[in-house]
This record gives structure tokens, sequence and C-alpha cells, in this order.
């Protein structure tokens, strides 16, 4: 039990958990408007890729990389926005095809732009000191959240109850929920349909370009062909499990950092378990999860 709820296990989630939460962020306002976007995938590495190329070819400040990273991969989600909204895509394919793009464009630059083969990892990146709140360190749990963090940490849990708050509260957030429950109907109450649309993915362009530039250049400080590696589609499961409630969402996105971190401490303390079969942990969690909102959503169904 103390293996599985140490502060270092805890603090080690939340850092995991992060990324994973700033992209399911803006899947959920997709979710909500009845846009199926996969494409956080591809959105996220696509981050992580600028956020390196501009720290490696100015003066490797990851805090404007990450701004940087961010307009650029808002700008790059209007790709999508475009293929989906403007023609009419299926979005299910459009997502796979933006995510194989992802893929294929950063390796070419990675390559031809960057001068790199498969790996780049910048000397002179220079990081954003982590927050140091000596009083918190022997407050359970929230001492492990927030003590020697980066503050994208806090910053996305903000953005999380934010959001909760822009849907729940806000004009444009009930336009975004009447667009998804019914686009005639929204039509019929004057909601510009294709403008929320747009909007919504071009929010998630943007959540996903911090996200993919806090993995790459504040957890890894490097990037790599495909690092993003599936996190993409974690947060969308998170999105599901989670009821497309910001919260909640955040609650799920904790439960696979806590799995991964958990991998990662049975495989740091040697216990004779094929590394491997550790880093399935969070992926095998991720189809339980999906399995148990499949068929909590079919009885809710059948009881109605």
């Amino acid at each position: 039990m103390d293996l599985l709820f140490s502060a270092s296990v805890i603090s080690a989630a939340v850092r995991i958990a992060t990324p994973l939460l700033l992209a399911a962020l803006g899947c959920i306002l997709c979710e909500k408007a009845g846009i199926t976007n996969l494409a956080i995938e591809g959105f996220m590495l696509m981050g992580s890729f600028i956020s390196i190329a501009y720290i490696t070819k100015s003066d490797g400040s990851v805090l404007i990389a990450m701004v940087v990273a961010m307009i650029g991969t808002m700008i790059y989600s209007g790709l999508f926005g475009l293929i989906v909204v403007k023609f009419g895509a299926n979005q299910v394919v459009a997502s796979i095809a933006m995510n194989m793009l992802s893929i294929g464009l950063t390796t070419f630059l990675l390559q031809t732009m960057l001068g790199a083969q498969g790996m780049i990892r910048p000397a002179n990146i220079q990081k954003i000191p982590n927050m140091q709140f000596p009083f918190l360190e022997k407050v359970p749990f929230i001492g492990s959240i927030f003590h020697n963090q980066s503050a994208v940490v806090p910053l996305a849990i903000l953005m999380a109850v934010a959001l909760h708050f822009v849907i729940k509260k806000t004009v444009y957030g009930l336009n975004v929920v009447s667009l998804g429950e019914s686009e005639g109907a929204a039509r019929s109450a004057g909601i510009s349909v294709k403008k929320v649309q747009w909007s919504v993915i071009l929010i998630s362009g943007l959540f996903c370009g911090l996200a993919g530039a806090y993995l790459s250049s504040v957890i890894l400080s490097e990037f790599s062909m495909n690092m993003v590696q599936g996190r993409g589609f974690t947060a969308y499961t998170a999105v599901i499990f989670g009821n497309t409630n910001s919260i909640l969402v955040w609650l799920v996105t904790l439960l696979f950092g806590w799995a991964e971190a958990i991998g990662v401490q049975i495989e740091l303390a040697g216990m004779g378990i094929p590394s491997s079969v550790i880093k399935m942990f969070p992926y095998v969690l991720a189809i339980v999860v999906l399995m148990i909102s499949s068929v909590t959503a079919k009885n809710k169904k059948e009881k109605r």
C-alpha cells in the first residue's frame, strides 16, 4: 500500500495526468458540440514538436515555446476544421488522417528542419522553475499535488474548473451544448453552427498545443518520433468515462496517471515483471474504463 499511495507516486501521477487533462479539455468542447475529435493525438504530437523546435532554434525559453506551440497547434487544427466543417468529411476518418499526417510531418521536419534522426534533446533549454511551497510538504495529497510541480499543473486544474463554469453558466457554453444535442434546434435558435464548430476545434488545438509542449519541454525535455504514444486516445477515453464533465475528467486522468506512475515504481523496484507488461498498465486500464463506461451507458438506456 505504501508503494501505491506514496507521495512520490501521487506527485508523479499528477505530473503524468496533466497533459492528458489538457488534451481532454479541448476534446470535451468538441464532444459537447457533437464533433468526434480523435485528432487530439496528432495535435499533441504537433505541439510537442513545435515547442522543441522553437527551443532549439531560439534562446531556449520554455515559456515562450509553450505559447508558440499553442498558437501553432491551433492553426494546425484549422486543417481538421476545414476537412470536417467546411467539406463535411467523416470525423473519425478525418481524425485518423490527421494523426497519420502529424506523425509523417513531424518526422520529416525533425530531419530537414532540425537535422536530427529519430530524437532531439535541446542543450539550451531554459525550464520554468517548479513551484516551491515548503509549508505544503507535510500536507497529505495536496502537498504532493502542488509542491515542486510545474506551474502548468495547477493551471490545468483551474482550466478544468473554469471550463465547467463556461459550459454550465455562459451563453457560449449553452450554444455548444445545444448544438451537440440537436443541430436543427440550434439553427432554429439562431446559433451559428459553423462558427461554434470552428471555435471548439480551434480551442482543442490550443489546449493540445499546451499539452504537447508540456510533455516534450517540461516532462521529457526532448522530442522523438511519435512520442505521444496514445496519450491522445487515453485523453479521449477520459472524456467518455467522465461523461464530458471536466471535473470528473480530471479525476479520470489522475487515475490513468496513477496507473502509469505505479508501473514506473514497479519497474524501478525490480520486481521481475517485464517492462513491456508494466507499460501496458495504463492502456489496459483505459480498456477497462471504456468497458465500464459502455455498460453503464447501456444500462441507463435500458432503464429509460
